[in-house]
């Protein structure tokens, strides 16, 4: 994995939640508070939803997929007269 596409998947304005893949290991990311770099970014500490504590090399990742955008709740009725 490049540094410079798992800095752009961080990034990302707004944020896009994804998944790191390492190994047969998937570890989803909800938050870019989850992620901390360390030593000169070629370390990676990943926190997951369950608290997990997960430390990697950043050559280890072999794969990074953008999780679907959620979709938006049902539409909002309009406020309105009532009879």
């Amino acid at each position: 994995m490049k540094l410079v596409n798992l800095e752009a998947a961080i990034n990302k304005r707004p944020f896009r939640p994804f998944e790191i893949r390492v190994d047969s290991e998937v570890i989803p990311v909800t938050h870019p508070d989850q992620l901390l770099f360390a030593e000169a970014k070629s370390t990676l500490v990943v926190v997951d939803p369950q608290d997990h504590v997960h430390i990697l090399d950043v050559e280890q990742i072999s794969k990074i997929r953008l999780l679907p955008r959620r979709t938006t709740s049902a539409p909002r009725s309009k406020p309105g007269l009532q009879a």
